[in-house]
């Protein structure tokens, strides 16, 4: 990023950030940075002017915001790496390498001094006992300020040290240009000056394969580039509205040719916005489905119903209308439990989109086209990702759909308003009015459901009176431990069906089951939920090497996110987190240095 005023920001999407800013700025700026006034020792000012005591002192100073998730950190006792815990990454095969003289950066030491970014490596290379992932970014962040300063480094990747995989139809350049060929760039130029210091400046990285153009983050053949409107490029294939009031819908055919037309606009609960800087036509509201526990339902249109079987049963689906349907087909299923045993709940979800069939069962299990995998994950293309986040599951994919399960008996659908009218399954059609929505269990079990004979139907459950909250009442206290949900989550609705578990099995853990769904319902719409569990004597235990959190991001937290940026909603959840030193490696925490590829 360059702004005409010569600010220079650079990020490689990882772990390495670089500023640049001209000399006027000099005792102007504050933060992390310093103030530019070449000056070393006064860097640690905080937001008050006053010099911080240490580096976590100074570091918690310029906290901007309370991010859900994200925590401090050590406080007191913070791991400090001795010299000699230092010693096993000073050779050849870790950091040593940056200094190496006749090594591959050596052309560069006489330039940019290597030291701190040595000691930058060592540093965190200990910190994460030898993971070669931290001594890749630490050597690269050194290769990238060489190159932008005109250095041409030697070949210092191999297959066995820090090979960069690439992309299709992508190939991996050591001295590749700063300004790579774009479809942008073949209808209009753009200014590309990612260097401030000199001209021959190259850069390391993926690069198209001759005869393709970079269009986003793919690389196509020019035939299929895509189109300029406005100053903006639009993929080939791609919709957008340009009118601010949304009465107007293009599509960039390829080859730079945009297609206009007229609409009549957004639809009925629907607006006109920019959201993720795309305009369009946007729900107020979106459609929500939930299985609340062992024979509660809600459909999308809001229609309770209590159905006791226990098969497997579609939650929804749609059916296209051909090629030229926007909309993308997908199919949910939940098989719920038999109860033999003493279990009761959801057994399982199965989700089937963009060819994928997804299977997340009871726990940890789940699988992708019947074979375990490690979460997090992002298939068919980035369209669909899969992530832990605490205790849930959650699903997202490209067309809007989000499903949520909490791995014991909650589920939520939910879908955009362009699914309007258009679902089956036991969550209804979808078109606002609850009154169609089938009710009776025969209905819905000779509808929605795969009879065997080791599931029923079920029998009608018991109708229970609604005016005896009894324990469901905690979900309404004005000073309870929910009180920061009820303006996200409406709670009548969870208590109704709180009533209803209670009704048909009465005790301590139907109760948490269902306080546990609306806790879950509450975090994943951004509530402020408060600790509830030893005030509602519903206890939650972690496994070995984990510690419980009321509001954390268990998906960055793995050895995958280690590798790459894991595909995380950004969202805090109740749940285990591998205490200090250690990661998620599937459903098990493992010290860093034991972390797969």
């Amino acid at each position: 990023l360059k702004t005409d005023f010569e600010l220079v920001v650079t990020f490689d999407w990882h772990s390495y950030a670089r500023v640049i800013l001209p000399n006027t700025y000099s005792r102007a700026v504050c933060g992390l940075c310093g103030d530019a006034d070449g000056d070393p020792a006064n860097d640690f000012s905080t937001p008050d002017g006053h010099q911080a005591t240490g580096e976590l002192q100074f570091g918690d100073s310029w906290k901007v915001a309370e991010v859900p998730g994200c925590w401090a950190g050590c406080t007191d006792g913070c791991k400090v790496c001795t010299e000699a815990e230092k010693r096993p990454y000073r050779g050849d095969k870790h950091c040593g390498l940056l200094v190496k003289k006749g090594g591959p950066f050596a052309a560069c030491h006489d330039v940019i001094d290597p030291q701190p970014f040595f000691s930058d490596c060592l540093f965190d290379t200990c910190l994460y006992e030898g993971h070669q992932e931290t001594v890749c970014r630490s050597l690269s962040a050194y290769v990238t300020a060489c190159q932008s300063e005109g250095v041409a480094i030697k070949p210092w990747r191999t297959a066995a040290f820090c090979s960069l995989v690439c992309p299709p139809h992508q190939h991996y350049e050591l001295h590749g240009p700063t300004c790579p060929p774009t479809c942008h760039g073949q209808t209009e130029p753009e200014p590309c000056e990612m260097s401030t210091t000199n001209a021959t400046s190259t850069t390391e990285g993926c690069f198209c394969d001759a005869g393709f153009l970079r269009s986003g983050d793919h690389c196509v053949p020019l035939a299929r580039c895509g189109c300029i409107h406005d100053g903006r490029y639009y993929k080939a294939g791609e919709d957008f509205l340009p009118d601010p009031r949304c009465f107007q819908r293009c599509s960039c055919r390829g080859a730079g040719t945009v297609e206009c037309w007229p609409t009549e606009g957004c639809g009925e609960g629907e607006v006109c916005a920019v959201r993720d800087g795309v305009r369009g036509c946007y729900a107020h509201e979106c459609g929500r489905c939930e299985v609340l526990g062992v024979v509660s339902y809600r459909t999308f249109d809001g229609r309770p119903l209590a159905f006791a079987g226990t098969c497997a049963y579609v939650l929804a689906t749609v059916e296209v209308d051909g090629p030229q349907d926007p909309l993308a087909p997908f199919l949910v299923e939940v098989e719920k439990e038999s109860g033999e045993g003493g279990r009761k709940g959801v057994r399982k979800v199965v989700v089937n989109a963009y060819g994928v069939t997804i299977g997340m069962g009871k726990g940890e299990e789940w699988e992708v086209d019947g074979e375990r995998h490690l979460l997090p994950l992002a298939l068919a293309e980035g369209a669909l990702t899969v992530s832990q986040e605490g205790t849930h599951r959650v699903l997202l994919t490209q067309g809007g759909l989000k499903l949520l399960y909490d791995g014991d008996s909650y589920v939520v659908l939910t879908l955009p308003v362009a699914y309007h009218g258009r679902t089956r399954g036991l969550c209804g059609n979808f078109n606002g009015d609850p009154g169609d929505d089938l009710s009776t269990p025969e209905e819905l079990g000779a509808a929605w459901g795969t009879l065997t004979p080791t599931c029923t139907h079920g029998d009608p459950p018991p109708t229970c009176p609604v005016d005896k909250l009894g324990p469901c009442a905690v979900l309404l206290e004005k000073t309870g431990p929910f009180v920061g949900c009820h303006g996200v989550v409406d709670p009548h609705e969870h208590v109704a069906s709180c009533v209803q578990e209670q009704c048909g099995q009465p005790g301590a853990a139907t109760l948490c089951r269902s306080l546990q769904a609306y806790a879950a319902a509450c975090q994943a719409a951004g509530g402020q939920l408060q600790e509830w569990r030893e005030a509602t004597k519903c206890p939650f235990s972690c496994p070995p090497d984990t510690v419980y959190e009321l509001c954390g991001q268990r998906c960055s937290g793995t050895c995958a996110g280690l590798l790459a940026t894991p595909p995380c909603s950004h969202k805090c959840f109740e749940g285990c987190r591998c205490r200090d030193g250690f990661l998620f490696d599937g459903a098990d925490c493992v010290p860093m240095d034991q972390c797969g590829c």
